[in-house]
């Protein structure tokens, strides 16, 4: 589990995505503020695959998060076959990393808090 820190906001994010994007395993990113997103997936061609997956996770964490009363959501670990996704969630900025699934999202999440 990542650890208990809610992420804030990332002080220099294109270096930090710039190292984590060289990590073996790491399939690439989306960023998304209030005005601008950054896209950069190792196969462009899936783009609006991995946005979709990266909206309904978030969208049903806040559902989740809701209906429990669990408090806000800032961080999302969904884990599938192969493929893993690290959502979070600082302010009105989300960050969505896409990893192999045996990628230690944990370190990832260092990274960036």
């Amino acid at each position: 589990m990542p650890s208990k820190r809610k992420p804030r906001k990332i002080e220099n994010l294109s270096a930090a995505l710039e190292k984590i994007k060289a990590r073996e395993g790491v399939i690439g990113y989306i960023y998304r503020d209030s005005t601008s997103a950054s896209v950069d997936l190792r196969d462009p061609t899936k783009t609006i695959e991995y946005a979709a997956l990266s909206a309904t996770v978030r969208e049903s964490g806040e559902y989740l998060s809701n209906t429990f009363n669990l408090g806000d959501v800032n961080t999302i670990v969904l884990e599938g076959g192969d493929t893993k996704m690290l959502l979070l969630i600082f302010g009105d900025h989300r960050l969505s990393i896409f990893t192999e699934k045996n990628v230690d999202h944990n370190t990832i999440y260092d990274d960036l808090t």
